[in-house]
């Protein structure tokens, strides 16, 4: 399955909550502690990441409902690439998932095939859901407020990712963002450019 996302700097979070609020479904929030474990391998660099999900319930949104704490542990796989077009970024990622049990076994395996733990990124996450895209308002320690906007696709074809990069820039102007709050970088870039 492919990723074809946008995402970008937020800069009225109780704004943009009532934007999403009058077209797109509330489906839920969420703490993501992801921990990124990279090694060379073939002279390939190969990244994995190891997120801990962790449900909340929030204040935030009108009539939220009230979620028990029962956390994921997922293992990510993604071939990532970023496109370009009028000095807009697009990630188009193909991404594999796999749900963990708990992240300690696997934690100790990579240890010991030579992956070293090279970076750790916590995001708050409120979720929305509207016409087949994901909408999610992140708060990313040391970084601030995004707004993440996901389309999934079977293919990595030219038209399906022109017709999703259409519908990402419609669904980030019905939030009240504009397009030069996109962010091309990674999350992983951007905690990196701090040190």
């Amino acid at each position: 399955m492919y990723e074809i996302e946008l995402k970008a700097h937020v800069e009225n979070r109780q704004q943009i909550i009532k934007n999403l609020e009058r077209f797109a479904d509330f489906a839920g929030a969420v703490e993501k502690d992801d921990t990124y474990y990279s090694n060379s391998i073939n002279g390939k660099t190969i990244k994995i990441r190891i997120r801990k999900e962790t449900p909340f319930s929030t204040k935030e949104i009108p009539n939220a409902p009230a979620i028990s704490a029962h956390k994921s542990v997922i293992l990510t796989y993604k071939r990532k690439e970023i496109r370009e077009e009028n000095g807009h970024g697009f990630e188009v990622n193909d991404e594999k998932e796999i749900f963990l049990s708990e992240a300690e076994p696997f934690e100790c395996f990579l240890e010991d095939t030579g992956f070293k733990s090279t970076l750790t990124k916590h995001k708050i996450v409120l979720t929305w859901h509207y016409d087949n895209a994901h909408l999610e308002l992140c708060t990313v320690d040391k970084l601030g407020d995004f707004i993440e906007i996901e389309i999934l696709s079977e293919h990595n074809d030219e038209k399906q990712i022109e017709e999703a990069r259409e519908k990402l820039l419609k669904l980030l102007a019905k939030c009240g963002i504009s397009q030069d709050k996109i962010e091309n970088r990674y999350y992983s870039q951007m905690l990196e450019d701090l040190k």
